[in-house]
Formats: C-alpha cells, sequence, structure tokens
C-alpha cells in the first residue's frame, strides 16, 4: 500500500527554491574550487605549493569533494534519523532530500565541466561518473518520488572523508604515515557500512517497493531508471571498490610483515 500521504502530483517539477539552491550551490562550489581550496591546502601542507600544477588541480578536487560531503552526508543523516522517511513508499514528497539533490545537482556538473576542461581531471570513469550522478540527481530534484532511496546517496557519501583524505596524503607524499593507514583502515568499515550493509538493506525495501501493485504501471520512468537499473550499477561497483580496498589492504598489512 501506498503512504497515506502519497503526493497527487509526483512531477517533474522544479520549484524556485530548488532553483535557487542549485544556482547557489554551483557558485558556492565554484569559488570553493577556485579560491578557497588553493589558499586552505596552502596552509595545511606547506608542500602544496611547490607541486606541478596537474597535482594541485587533483588537490584541489578532493578538496572540493571534501566540502561537498561535509554539506550532504550530515543532511543524509539528519533526515534518516529525525524525520518522517518510510523506506517503502513511492509517491512521498520530502523537500529536504530535494533540496540535497539540488545541491548535488551543482556539484557534479561542475565536476564534470572540470573534469571536461581540466586534462589532469579529464579520466574517463571521472567524465562517466558526474555525467551519470548529475543526471540521476536531476531526476531526484524533480521527482516527488522514493526519497529513501534518494537520500541513501548522501549517507553513501560519509565514506568519502577518508577517501579524500587518501587522495591529499598521497599528494603530498604522506601515503605511506601511520595516519594513512589509520584513514585506510575506517575507510574500510565506513565503506563497508554504508555501501554494503546499508544498501543491501535498501535493496530489501526496494524490492517490496516495487512489488505493490501498480508499481511498474505509475512509476514515473526516469524515477524506474534512477531507482533500480543505476542504483544497481553502483551497488555493484561499490562492491568491486570495496574488495580492491580490502586487497590494498591486506597487501600493506602483510607486505609490511613479510619485509620485518
Amino acid at each position: 500500500m501506498e503512504h497515506p500521504t502519497a503526493v497527487q502530483n509526483p512531477g517533474p517539477v522544479l520549484e524556485a527554491t530548488n532553483l535557487a539552491t542549485l544556482c547557489g550551490s554551483a557558485v558556492f562550489f565554484l569559488l570553493m574550487f577556485v579560491y578557497v581550496a588553493p589558499a586552505v591546502l596552502r596552509k595545511v601542507f606547506p608542500q602544496y605549493a611547490s607541486l606541478p600544477a596537474s597535482k594541485r588541480i587533483i588537490m584541489d578536487d578532493a578538496f572540493l569533494s571534501q566540502v561537498h560531503m561535509l554539506i550532504l552526508a550530515p543532511l543524509g543523516w539528519y533526515i534518516y534519523l529525525f524525520t518522517e522517511l518510510p523506506p517503502r513508499a513511492l509517491f512521498f514528497d520530502h523537500p529536504l532530500v530535494r533540496q540535497g539533490a539540488a545541491i548535488e545537482t551543482a556539484y557534479e556538473f561542475l565536476g564534470l565541466l572540470l573534469s571536461l576542461s581540466t586534462p589532469a581531471l579529464r579520466l574517463p570513469s571521472f567524465i562517466f561518473h558526474h555525467a551519470l550522478v548529475s543526471c540521476m540527481a536531476v531526476v531526484q530534484m524533480i521527482y516527488k518520488c522514493s526519497p529513501h532511496t534518494h537520500n541513501l546517496g548522501f549517507i553513501c557519501m560519509t565514506s568519502n572523508v577518508f577517501l579524500n583524505n587518501r587522495t591529499l596524503l598521497n599528494g603530498v607524499g604522506k601515503g605511506n604515515t601511520k595516519f594513512a593507514m589509520w584513514n585506510g583502515i575506517a575507510l574500510a568499515v565506513v565503506f563497508f557500512y554504508v555501501r554494503i550493509a546499508m544498501l543491501g538493506v535498501e535493496w530489501w525495501h526496494v524490492y517490496h517497493m516495487a512489488m505493490q501493485p501498480g508499481y511498474f504501471q505509475n512509476v514515473p520512468f526516469l524515477v524506474f531508471l534512477v531507482d533500480i537499473p543505476c542504483n544497481f550499477l553502483f551497488t555493484i561497483l561499490n562492491c568491486y571498490w570495496f574488495s580492491k580496498i580490502c586487497r590494498i589492504g591486506w597487501k600493506i598489512t602483510f607486505g609490511k610483515a613479510k619485509n620485518n
């Protein structure tokens, strides 16, 4: 059964508040990348100023990702823990989730432009990721559907703090320090919890939502693409990335043991 407060018009609709959030976020993230990231990184890492321009840009991009994570991950946890968020409701509006999607859209569009225009960031994986996620975020912003599934994407960003730390540490030659080791352990633990365990539970909810009578007749096609095929792709990628994290950790741990 659909939630008792189900919306009658699920969209698509672009509300003025979401449009303003999108435009304001785009300007904010651009200023972060161009002005704030270099200034902060010079203060935190004295080696930053002497790095080649290509490495500085990669670190600037990691800083921008960190700022983006520090906005959306806490928002996702707040929505998950302290607001009404029915896990199996298809036609349910959660304005905060759509606001978060507007912020995500701005970040991903900027990331896509930077990946296309900057040689150091012009990697096929970066371009594909930013292009796909920006399209998914637009759908999440304009449709009042399945907010529980969409909000989990914000929660998944929790693990990015450790991934970005790794990029920054490697950028200044501190990838083999003890702090980097503990950062890697935290990455593995948090990544497993938010991107493997919580996603497993979410797929159980998605299955029950899809089994509701009339789901496939009523769900907007773009929402279906985001909720099932696209999220399934990212689930596979998360499993691959987690296996890669475990392999790297195994090599570091047992490689050191052999050397000792």
